[in-house]
């Protein structure tokens, strides 16, 4: 005998009538007909069969959505090299438009017009529309066919690209138009290398307002997948002088937060104590010659002994007064950070660095943080922040200071290089009075000319010139070069 939902059902109502009064026996014969009737549309249908535990239906359901996601990656890719084209239009556009003419967030859309005006007239083969406030404020689409390019004005970025027909919307993370570090536009953020990147799927129509956006799902392109399709590979437009600026703004953001850290390691909790740190020579190594311990809590009296001064940390006294959120760390590497104050509430502690330090061969480097901010996000990026370098020689007779940001790198400060040209408080050269802010901008013309290399041919870095200078004659020799070089067509 077959066992199919009918003849269940009909087993099943021959025992319940059997069990029940012959009195009733119409109404149940009734109720079984309903159940025979509703089982059998049932008959001769296979039970779901599973493999490894996972239903057939959800199987297949998975394979179609990889497959649906396969084909929208395809028509990304198709689609990328017509962005990228359009971006570097784009940027040709924009560089008419000076940095104080941009349009931000919190300005009004009005000031943005005589940027979009111009970018539809040299872009008049699209339609330029803008767009709805469902993505934000400022955005607009250069509309191609079924397709839409989307950038957003305020803060000159791409967005993503929509299917019209379809009402999807490809979202890239916010990429900007100019890279502040330096790299070609290739749909990848700041720091960002092209190897990979992430794009996310919306059901979503960019023309309509208040509609709502439904996540489909994410995936990622690889550097082969974009280099199949024509989408060149990220360009450093950077020398690699211009890099090594950015990398020694990056130091100080480092030395920054590992100051930063170590305090707050230091004095977080309920400690509320003075701590007393042995130092660290060159390099982050201990100095053996001095003890490794740390002094927990210090008295009035034993604070007395340790130093609050930058030599004074350098020389094994490193101090913080957990009370007063003033004195030096020394971190395990050997940079020395003055703490210009702790920020505390009831559930964090935070520390304000005001400058670092570390020792090098023949001198120090040392790093002064004027904006002094009060924040407790450690983490928080400081890429646009402004910052001061000093280079300075052990004994202090020759001193660089450059002013340094991570996204555009070094300008100019002063230098101080002691020899017959130093006149006081100016340089004599070449029959002219040149200022040590002046020598410092030939300072650094010359680093990025890469005039002075060293043994094998390479252009030898900022720390390792100044510090040259030491030696008299390389001294003599720069100053003439600059002379030579810089100064024969000033008046």
């Amino acid at each position: 005998m077959r066992f199919t939902p009918r003849n269940i059902a009909a087993g099943v109502c021959g025992i319940y009538m059997v069990l029940t009064a012959i009195s009733g026996r119409a109404r149940q014969f009734a109720l079984c007909i309903v159940i025979a009737a509703a089982l059998s549309g049932c008959a001769g249908m296979p039970f779901a069969r599973t493999v490894h535990g996972e239903p057939q239906s959800r199987m297949a359901l998975k394979e179609t959505r990889g497959s649906e996601m396969q084909n929208h990656k395809g028509w990304l890719l198709s689609r990328l090299p017509k962005a990228e084209q359009l971006v570097q239009e784009m940027l040709s556009v924009l560089k008419e438009y000076p940095d104080e003419d941009q349009c931000f967030h919190d300005n009004s859309i009005v000031g943005c017009e005589k940027v979009l005006r111009s970018v539809g007239e040299r872009m008049s083969q699209y339609d330029l529309k803008r767009l709805p406030d469902g993505l934000g404020r400022g955005h607009f689409a250069l509309f191609d066919g079924d397709t839409a390019y989307v950038f957003r004005i305020t803060d000159r970025t791409f967005s993503g690209i929509a299917d019209l027909s379809n009402a999807l919307y490809y979202a890239s993370p916010d990429v900007p138009l100019r890279r502040s570090d330096g790299w070609s536009f290739a749909f990848a953020g700041e720091e960002k290398k092209d190897t990979e990147t992430t794009w996310t799927l919306f059901r979503y129509n960019i023309t309509e307002n208040g509609g709502t956006a439904i996540p489909l799902g994410e995936f990622g392109l690889t550097r082969a997948e974009l280099d199949a399709v024509g989408v060149p590979k990220q360009i450093d437009l950077l020398t690699p002088q211009q890099r090594y600026e950015r990398e020694l703004a990056k130091q100080g953001m480092s030395w920054r937060r590992k100051a930063e850290m170590r305090a707050i390691r230091m004095c977080s909790g309920n400690r509320e104590q003075k701590e007393t740190q042995a130092p660290f020579g060159v390099g982050g190594k201990r100095r053996h010659n001095r003890t490794a311990s740390q002094e927990p809590a210090t008295t009035d009296s034993t604070a007395a002994t340790t130093s609050t001064t930058l030599e004074g940390a350098f020389q094994g006294k490193a101090h913080l007064n957990c009370n007063t959120g003033a004195g030096y760390v020394v971190t395990e590497d050997g940079v020395v950070g003055e703490v210009y104050r702790l920020v505390r509430n009831k559930e964090d502690t935070g520390a304000i660095i005001s400058s670092t330090a570390k020792e090098i061969a023949g001198g120090i480097i040392r790093y002064s943080y004027p904006d002094r901010h009060e924040s407790l996000d450690i983490f928080a990026s400081e890429a646009n922040r402004e910052m001061e370098m000093q280079i300075e020689s052990a004994k202090g007779g020759n001193k660089l200071a450059l002013k340094l940001r991570g996204d555009t790198g070094a300008s100019a400060g002063s230098l101080l290089l002691p020899g017959e040209w130093y006149v006081g408080p100016a340089y004599r050269m070449h029959g002219k009075d040149i200022s040590k802010e002046e020598f410092a901008t030939y300072f650094l013309r010359a680093y990025r000319d890469c005039a002075i290399k060293d043994s094998l041919g390479a252009c030898k870095n900022i720390p390792d010139i100044f510090m040259g200078f030491l030696n008299p004659l390389i001294a003599e020799e720069f100053v003439q070069y600059v002379s030579d070089h810089y100064l024969t067509d000033r008046n």
